[in-house]
Formats: structure tokens, sequence, C-alpha cells
């Protein structure tokens, strides 16, 4: 066979280089709630402050300045901050804010509040008058009341957080009460919500350790208490931000 009538075969196909590794899709972390204020260099100066401002709040006013400033640390875990403890220097914006929220928290209480009220009255009357009818009455209205509270209570458990979210990543009063996007939000997120619910059980727990130190750490681990479920329920949006296109 004569060269000229060799053909060569065809050249390989290029080869494709391989697809990029996928990011791995960051998931709910357990314990940096918990840890999270250790790792700011000047985290005992801001518990103390806020201890105080805890203490404060049996005079009501302080719970504005920790509920600003507990919306500060939330929007820094949204944002992915690495240190999201702010300092303490901007007293008035945080009771700005916190009053926003302080007024979230009675629209929500309020009428729970009421109708407690509408049901103990009429059944504290009634028992304390001698006759056993009027007796079984008020006790069977005060366990309708008791039937009443409790699931009132653990929906309000559920509910209430995302809805402080809200009013807090959007700075407005009115998310709060945004109920088919807040319902919306816990249905999609359900998982890390539920994870939330179960980290702010625990602090709860913790907050209360320091009765042991003559209730006077109770002042500053209450407020530690808050920074960790803040922190919880931070993650969650940050994480739902995470996986919207």
């Amino acid at each position: 066979m004569s060269d000229a009538q060799y053909i060569p075969p065809p050249p390989p196909p290029p080869t494709l280089p391989p697809p990029p590794a996928a990011s791995p899709v960051p998931q709910f972390d357990f314990a940096k709630p918990f840890t999270y204020v250790f790792d700011d260099p000047r985290w005992l100066q801001k518990i103390l402050i806020g201890g105080l401002f805890y203490l404060a709040g049996f005079l009501i006013i302080g719970w504005f300045f920790i509920f600003g400033y507990l919306a500060r640390v939330t929007r820094n875990v949204i944002a992915g901050a690495q240190t999201p403890l702010p300092e303490w220097d901007d007293l008035g914006s945080f009771f700005n804010e916190g009053l926003r929220l302080f007024g979230v928290l009675l629209v929500y209480i309020v009428p729970m509040i009421g109708l407690a009220l509408m049901i103990m009255i009429p059944a504290g009357i009634l028992g304390s008058i001698e006759n056993e009818g009027l007796n079984a009455l008020g006790s069977g209205m005060a366990g309708c009341l008791s039937c009443l509270i409790v699931p009132i209570s653990i929906a309000m458990m559920i509910f209430l957080p995302a809805s402080l979210l809200f009013a807090v990543r959007e700075e407005r009063f009115g998310a709060a009460f945004e109920f088919g996007r807040i319902w919306a939000f816990i249905r999609a997120n359900v998982g890390n919500y539920l994870l939330a619910v179960v980290v702010y059980l625990i602090a709860r727990f913790l907050g209360g350790f320091g009765i042991a130190l003559l209730c006077v750490g109770v002042i500053f681990t209450g407020f530690w208490s808050f920074l960790i479920t803040v922190h919880a329920f931070a993650q969650v949006a940050r994480l739902a931000n995470h996986r919207t296109p």
C-alpha cells in the first residue's frame, strides 16, 4: 500500500477538565451559639455591661437597651461577622430599636394575658361563693384556661422568635405580623428552626445557673442565655439566605 493511500486515524477527543467540586452546604452549628461570645477579646466587659442592663430590667427601661443590643447581634450573625458582639457605644440606637421590639412583644402577649384574666376573674369569684355548683363551675373554667394556655404558650414559643427575627432583620415593626411570610419561613427551615428552639431551651436552663451564685450571677448568665438564643435563630436566617438563589 502506498503512502498516498494511508489515512491517519483521527486525533483523540480533547480531555475535558473535571467539573469544579461543589462547595459544601453550610449546616447549623449547634455548638457555636454557646461559644461565640468567648471569641470576642472584650467579651467579659460586654457581658458585664449587659448584666447591668439586665438588672435594670426590673425598672422595664433596661429591657429596651437589651433588646436593641440583641437585635444588633442578630444582624451581625446573619451578615457573618467574626465577632458579632457590638460595643455598648450606641445606646440611643439600642434604645429605639429595643422599644420597637418591646412593642412587638406586647402585641403578642397582652391578648393572652387578657384571655387569662377574662377566665380567671370569674372563676375566682365563683370559687369564693359558698355553693358547690358554682364552685364546680369555677373549677371547670380554671381547667379550661389550662387547656387553652398550654397549647397557646407552645405555639407562641415556636412562632414568636421568627416574628421578632423578621422585625430585626427588616428593621420594621410591621414585619413581625406578616404571618404568611413568617409561617412560610418556618416551614422552609423547619429542621434548623427546631434546632434553634432546642438551643433556646438549653439556654434557659443554663441561664438559671446564676442562682447558685447567691442569685447575683443570674444577672450575667441570664444575659448570656439571651446571646445564645439570638445566635441560634440568626443562624437559621443566615442559612436560609445561603440557600436562596
